[in-house]
C-alpha cells in the first residue's frame, strides 16, 4: 500500500505531464495525489499544508472538470466556450505548478513523518463519523447537494482506510456509482453558467437531455445506497 512518500513521488512524476497538457491523465493524477496526501495529513492530525493541498486540488480540478466535459458530445457553441475556459484554466495551473510556491510545497511534503498506526486508527473515527452523518442527512432529505457531500466524505474515508491497510472495497464500489452523478452534475453547472451568459437554443435543448441523464444516474446511485429517489428540480 502506498504511503506519503509514494504519493509525493507520484505527484512529482505526473507534474511534467500536467505541465505539457499532452494527456489529461497528468492533471488527473496530480489531483488524486493531492487528495490522497490531504487524507494522510488527517491521519497525522496535521493542519499544516492542508490548505495548500486543497488549493492545488481545486486548481487541478477545474482543468480536469473541463477536460472530462469536453470528452462528451456537446453542442458546438458550448464546446467552443469550454475550450476557451480550459485554455485559461490550463494557463493558471501551469503558472501555479511552475511557481516557487509549488517547489516549497513539494519540499515540505517530502518531510512528512510516518504514521503512528495506533493514533491514526483513532483519527479514522472522525471521517467515519462524518460519513455516517452525511448519510443520515441524505436519507432524511435526498438532494444532489447532500449526495455530493456524502461522496466527498466517502472518498476521504476510503483513502484513510487504504493508508492503514484496511479494506475499502465497499467505498471504492460506491465511489464508482457516484462518479457518474458527479460528472453529470458538473457538466450541468458548466452548461447553466454558459446559458446564463449566452442564448443558445441548441445548448438549451441539450440541457433537457442532460437533466434526464442526471436524473437517471441519481436514481441508480440512490438505489445503490438503499435510498429513495430525488425529485427533479
Amino acid at each position: 500500500m502506498k504511503d506519503a512518500r509514494d504519493w509525493v513521488a507520484h505527484l512529482e512524476a505526473y507534474l511534467p505531464l500536467a505541465l505539457s497538457g499532452e494527456d489529461p491523465e497528468g492533471v488527473h493524477q496530480v489531483r488524486v495525489a493531492g487528495r490522497r496526501l490531504r487524507a494522510y495529513l488527517d491521519l497525522l492530525g496535521f493542519r499544516v499544508l492542508k490548505d495548500d493541498l486543497r488549493f492545488l486540488v481545486r486548481q487541478a480540478g477545474r482543468v480536469r472538470d473541463l477536460e472530462v466535459a469536453l470528452g462528451r458530445p456537446l453542442p458546438e457553441g458550448f464546446r467552443e466556450h469550454l475550450r476557451a475556459e480550459l485554455s485559461e484554466a490550463r494557463r493558471s495551473l501551469v503558472a501555479l505548478l511552475r511557481s516557487p510556491w509549488m517547489g516549497a510545497l513539494l519540499r515540505a511534503l517530502r518531510h512528512l513523518p510516518p504514521l503512528d498506526k495506533g493514533q491514526a486508527r483513532k483519527r479514522l473515527r472522525r471521517p467515519q463519523e462524518r460519513l455516517e452523518a452525511r448519510f443520515l442527512e441524505l436519507r432524511a432529505e435526498p438532494s444532489l447537494e447532500r449526495l455530493h457531500a456524502f461522496r466527498r466524505a466517502l472518498r476521504r474515508v476510503r483513502y484513510a482506510k487504504e493508508f492503514l491497510g484496511l479494506s475499502a472495497k465497499r467505498e471504492r464500489a460506491l465511489q464508482e456509482v457516484l462518479g457518474e452523478v458527479n460528472d453529470l452534475r458538473v457538466l450541468k453547472d458548466l452548461l447553466l453558467a454558459y446559458l446564463h451568459r449566452r442564448e443558445d437554443p441548441e445548448a438549451r435543448s441539450y440541457l433537457e437531455g442532460l437533466e434526464s441523464a442526471l436524473e437517471a444516474a441519481t436514481r441508480r446511485a440512490l438505489e445503490g445506497l438503499g435510498l429513495g429517489f430525488i425529485p427533479r428540480g
